[in-house]
């Protein structure tokens, strides 16, 4: 866990990094302190600026939602602590993944299954119409298939070419993934 959480840090550090590093060191001095403390992934930071009542679902200074921002850095306690202080599960960002995708893109069934705890849909699309059961399905990631099957994920919705999971499944030799859709209801 602790390794994790270093890793976590230092991934969130890297993400600023990438988000331009001219803006990275001009807006970081001016970022409010639970945005600071989620890129930094400091739970207990993350929960006293909730007490102060900041909003756990405003942006990042690169406009990605803090609750993405925590996902793609791993942090299991800032994503507990942002969404038990009232962040919005679905919430999504510029490219409209939402939270579940982004969990699902990095292969991290820990924060998929606390995100589904958490109610979150499994029907919305990206801007290529692709949802979280597509991205699983494509990348081979069995666990996370399963899991969104579990919780009636569509495996018959389409992207805006008109592919599906098993689409995905099947292009890219998922064999164990276009089994386990077909079980589920999926057609050609």
């Amino acid at each position: 866990m602790i390794r994790r959480m270093f890793v976590c840090g230092f991934a969130a550090s890297l993400a600023v990094l990438s988000a331009g590093a001219a803006t990275a060191q001009t807006d970081i001095f001016a970022m409010k302190p639970i945005a600071k403390a989620v890129l930094e992934g400091d739970e207990e930071k993350v929960r006293q600026a909730l007490l102060r009542n900041e909003n756990p679902n405003q942006t990042a200074n690169n406009g990605t939602p803090l609750l993405i921002v925590a996902v793609q850095s791993g942090s299991i306690p800032v994503v507990e602590t942002l969404l038990k202080g009232g962040a919005i599960v679905d919430i999504a960002d510029r490219e409209s993944y939402t939270a579940l995708m982004r969990a699902t893109e990095k292969n991290d069934v820990d924060i998929a299954e606390i995100l589904l705890r958490r109610n979150a849909s499994t029907r919305p699309q990206n801007r290529q119409g692709q949802t979280a059961l597509m991205i699983a399905s494509g990348r081979g990631y069995t666990e996370i298939v399963k899991l969104l099957l579990d919780k009636k994920a569509d495996p018959n919705m389409r992207d805006f070419t008109g592919r599906s999971a098993l689409s995905y499944a099947k292009q890219n030799n998922r064999g164990s993934v276009e089994a386990m859709l077909r079980r589920a209801g999926a057609k050609e």
